[in-house]
């Protein structure tokens, strides 16, 4: 092999070289998104296996315990007189009837001396349906349709958990709404771990596990495959560069001599 074909053969192995290593950088990446794809699979799984609930007691003589444990809902809310409000506890959501219309529910699983409560009766001021609460304070609230905030149980629970609405005990001393923390005080409602989302969760998570593992064990071969390619031309282009080394020598010694 001539110097001038040697230079050349020289130059395309070095251009091959550093396709191959930006393919090794780009893959490296990859695993990288891999690596915190994973990362975030884990701590999803992680929480939801371990995530929590609010769960209230609802009286119900046909249990051991004389009540029941449900998932908090505006149905047994209202029946122990507890109403769902806003902030400045100035307005309180409720579901609409089969009639569309908005009213104030029944308080009808207190203790024998405050059975069948009103909670109170709607009316009109200032072009507001307004309704004065049969509490201590006798708190007049706007009534609001909240179907989008207590619509069913999940909205329910995801808006108290998340702060956007405020539980207030129409029978009890304060008159302003409960935070989800301040119910964790109230015998009626307690923390229990939800397990409602644990298989659909570890069904995702081995879903997506296995799914990294594929794509990083392809990338591992691929990886491997370019390395492979790396060090053949590593030694190629240390024998080309010889022979451009001893081309180089003799035409040196022609001259000298």
């Amino acid at each position: 092999m001539g110097l001038t074909s040697s230079q050349g053969r020289l130059l395309m192995l070095t251009s091959r070289l550093s396709d191959i290593q930006l393919d090794e950088i780009m893959i490296s990446q990859r695993q990288n998104q891999l690596a915190w794809q994973s990362e975030k699979v884990a701590k999803e799984y992680q929480e939801k296996v371990t995530n929590m609930k609010l769960v209230m007691k609802v009286p119900d003589a046909s249990e051991t315990n004389g009540y029941r444990k449900t998932d908090v809902n505006y149905e047994d809310m209202a029946s122990l007189g507890y109403l769902i409000t806003n902030a400045a506890g100035d307005k309180v959501y409720l579901l609409p009837d089969e009639n569309g219309k908005l009213k104030l529910p029944k308080a009808t699983n207190l203790g024998e001396d405050e059975q069948d409560i009103f909670l109170g009766e709607t009316y009109e001021k200032d072009g507001k349906t307004m309704a004065t609460l049969a509490n201590k304070d006798k708190t007049e609230v706007e009534v609001v349709d909240g179907s989008k905030l207590i619509g069913d149980k999940t909205k329910l629970q995801n808006n108290l958990m998340n702060g956007v609405i405020f539980v207030l005990n129409t029978t009890g001393e304060n008159t302003s709404g409960l935070t989800v923390n301040q119910l964790e005080a109230n015998t009626r409602y307690e923390w229990v771990q939800d397990t409602s989302d644990d298989a659909e969760a570890e069904s995702k998570y081995n879903y997506e596990t296995a799914r990294i593992s594929r794509q990083d064990n392809q990338l591992d071969m691929e990886l491997k495959q370019l390395e492979t390619q790396h060090n053949a031309i590593i030694k190629e282009i240390e024998s080309v560069q010889k022979v451009i080394d001893d081309n180089i020598e003799r035409t040196f010694k022609l001259f000298d001599g």
